[in-house]
């Protein structure tokens, strides 16, 4: 029965220690620009495509996830600009905390792309009269310096999340550039002679 006990323990143990690896591992994903900004940066290649055929994918990616993006497709460069909002960890509940807003661009040249989220702006959030959580006004700062306004536990849990963040939307952007277009195969109409009958 002991053996049980301890067994139990060692597993809760190990299974706390992955927990946090995995969370400190989403925070690591996150980068410092040669501004000392926080970016989520990669470039992948893509053998055998265009620019504009890259191009198309990136912009059609954009639509795809409702975001309003601009661009050129002369420059190569497509930007968007969109929030998410970060919720905070208690123990008790899980409430929303303040958004992120942030700059997703997406570069493309023959046989290769880049795609970086930054420009990462905090908003918090308070509660209005009507018990809705709503933007401070007036407060917001950069991501880098939300150190200086929460606890290392709240800055570790908002890091964290947009951390997630970036890595899903790569995913989903790499998954979205990926795809094999779906021919179609045109049969041709049958003819029918309606003069001899």
């Amino acid at each position: 029965m002991a053996y049980l006990y301890y067994m139990k323990k060692i597993f809760l143990c190990i299974a706390c220690i992955l927990a946090i690896n995995t969370a400190r591992a989403q925070k690591d994903l996150l980068q410092s620009d040669e501004n000392n900004k926080y970016v989520y940066y990669q470039v992948v290649d893509k053998k055998d495509f265009t620019a504009d055929t890259l191009y198309n994918r990136a912009l059609a990616f954009m639509k795809s996830q409702e975001l309003k993006a601009s661009g050129k497709e002369s420059a190569g460069t497509i930007i968007a600009k969109d929030k998410t909002v970060l919720y905070t960890n208690s123990l008790v509940s899980k409430k929303e905390g303040g958004e992120v807003t942030y700059t997703f661009t997406i570069d493309v040249k023959d046989q290769k792309y880049r795609f970086k989220l930054g420009d990462f702006v905090f908003k918090p959030y308070k509660i209005n009269r009507y018990g809705n959580m709503v933007t401070q006004p007036g407060i917001e700062f950069p991501l880098e310096k939300i150190w200086t306004k929460y606890s290392e536990k709240d800055t570790d849990a908002y890091l964290d999340q947009v951390g997630a963040f970036c890595k899903t939307t790569a995913s989903r952007l790499i998954k979205y550039m990926d795809r094999v277009p779906v021919l179609r195969t045109v049969e041709p109409v049958k003819k029918v002679a309606t003069d001899k009958w």
